[in-house]
């Protein structure tokens, strides 16, 4: 179910109204997973507020009592779905083990590539919320799903240079920039149904990152 306490967040912040607050938890949870899949499927311009009220099975009439506009809706699926990732990612970092480097990165690949706990819908989302939005015409500030990913990256390839897995003569932000666009166009590609080039990706790809970059 939904966060509760992010909820009266985007009261406060004019997303959302305090009707759609007083909502049953399941009902709110039901609007955001429709909203995400609807989103993700048909884009912000090629998604009308009628077939929004449809498949949410609500009027129009209250969609307006809960959401003061389609662009409100969507920013209540971003922040929700950004801070589903955000948690995602805290889990990924309780649960991984590793002292080194590459295997810490070998286990974040795994988690969001191979074993990823999003749902078709949402990957469709996150693809819209990564590439698509930003041809949408409509600007969300302070919303970047990606960062969840860029920022664990980064952490995992500065403990690298300190741990001397990586070379300390090489710009760590630089590196940690590629790393994490590697993954990202990977990431994409696995959430577009696109397969991966060839099998065994990730063991390739984290061994020629660090046989590349180790001193």
């Amino acid at each position: 179910m939904l966060n509760e306490n992010l909820i009266a967040e985007l009261v406060h912040a004019g997303v959302v109204t305090d009707t759609f607050r007083r909502l049953p938890p399941e009902k709110k949870e039901q609007v955001y997973q429709r909203g995400v899949e609807l989103f993700g499927k048909y884009g912000y311009d090629g998604l009308s507020v009628d077939r929004i009220c449809r498949d949410c099975a609500i009027s129009k009439g209250s969609f307006f009592q809960y959401f003061p506009s389609k662009t409100n809706l969507l920013e209540f699926c971003l922040v929700v779905f950004d801070d589903n990732l955000a948690a995602w990612i805290a889990e990924i970092r309780r649960k991984e083990q590793a002292a080194l480097a590459r295997d810490r990165l070998g286990y974040l690949y795994h988690e969001i590539v191979v074993n990823s706990k999003l749902h078709r819908p949402e990957q469709t989302f996150y693809l819209f919320a990564t590439r698509g939005l930003k041809h949408a015409g409509v600007v969300i500030e302070g919303i970047d799903p990606e960062r969840h990913f860029r920022e664990y990256i980064a952490e995992i390839i500065e403990r690298g240079e300190q741990t001397g897995e990586i070379r300390g003569d090489f710009d760590i932000e630089q590196t940690a920039y590629l790393v994490s666009v590697i993954i990202d166009g990977i990431v994409a590609r696995r959430f577009s149904e696109r397969a991966p080039i060839g099998s065994g990706l990730g063991e390739y790809l984290i061994s020629f990152l660090f046989d590349g970059i180790k001193a």
